[in-house]
């Protein structure tokens, strides 16, 4: 019981003492978010992205005939689309694309581009991240020219159709400025909040007879109140040899009080 009640009144003075906290807390938080974005802003370079779609299919004859696609052939089609995507990175593929572009070898261009396919289809994307947005754009238009006749030569089974080409993109992909200015408010947040948690968690101060009480477990008999400087004010200086003006005026009415209780002492 003892111990719960040490607990309450431990966790009442921390709540107590975080509330004295709060403008720091929030001018932390603000600070840490201001700074996300002031970094993301200056020194997190744009990047634009873009995309071209392509679609595999695995019986030739299926382009130049009216026959529709059976569950067989969506089946084996399904299956050489990881495939065509694999040797859509090689560098058979890409070398052939910095040639048409004049950008030296495909290993220039490869970290710029990546695949996915897109679930339940034959159909994959081919997409392109550059800061460049042009270049991002040549970059994939040029990979739906080339890659068809490159990786059917390379598989020699099916084909890939291009179903749409890239298009300049106006805005960057990344970084997302508002995001980052989020997670900068809520990093300093929760570092702003957890530290000065933890501070007070092992701070032994002692600010009130409360404290006493609960630290030594003595009762407290009687406070003694701080007057300062008002036997300094009657005597004209202190021990130190302080002079008159170097200390405050003690109001009349508590040197009255003073004098008063000093006569009542001198009686008895």
């Amino acid at each position: 019981m003892d111990e719960t009640k040490e607990i309450e009144i431990d966790l009442r003075k921390i709540f107590y003492m975080m509330r004295s906290k709060v403008i720091f807390i929030i001018l932390i938080t603000i600070s840490f978010g201001v700074a996300a974005g002031l970094f993301t802003h200056f020194f997190v370079d744009p990047i634009y992205q873009t995309s071209c779609s392509m679609c595999v299919y695995n019986n030739p004859d299926r382009i130049t005939t009216a026959q529709g696609i059976s569950q067989n052939d969506l089946i084996a089609t399904q299956e050489l689309v990881e495939t065509y995507m694999f040797i859509l990175k090689s560098d058979v593929v890409l070398d052939k694309v910095a040639e048409d572009l004049d950008l030296g070898s495909g290993s220039a261009i490869k970290s710029y581009v990546s695949a996915s396919s897109v679930p339940d289809t034959i159909a994959f994307k081919v997409i392109v991240s550059c800061k460049d947005p042009q270049l991002a754009v040549d970059i994939a238009n040029s990979i739906a020219k080339v890659a068809p006749t490159e990786m059917a030569k390379a598989v020699n089974a099916g084909g890939v159709k291009v179903i749409d080409t890239a298009k300049l993109p106006r805005t960057p992909s990344s970084p997302n400025t508002k995001k980052n200015i989020l997670v900068g408010v809520a990093i300093g947040f929760i570092l702003s909040f957890v530290g000065f948690f933890v501070y007070e968690m092992f701070d032994t101060t002692i600010t009130n007879a409360k404290d006493l009480e609960r630290d030594f477990e003595l009762p407290v008999l009687g406070t003694i109140p701080m007057l300062e400087n008002v036997e300094k004010g009657n005597n004209g200086s202190d021990s130190k040899g302080s002079s008159n003006d170097d200390l405050p005026a003690p109001s009349p009415a508590l040197l009255e009080n003073i004098q008063s209780m000093k006569g009542d002492a001198k009686n008895d």
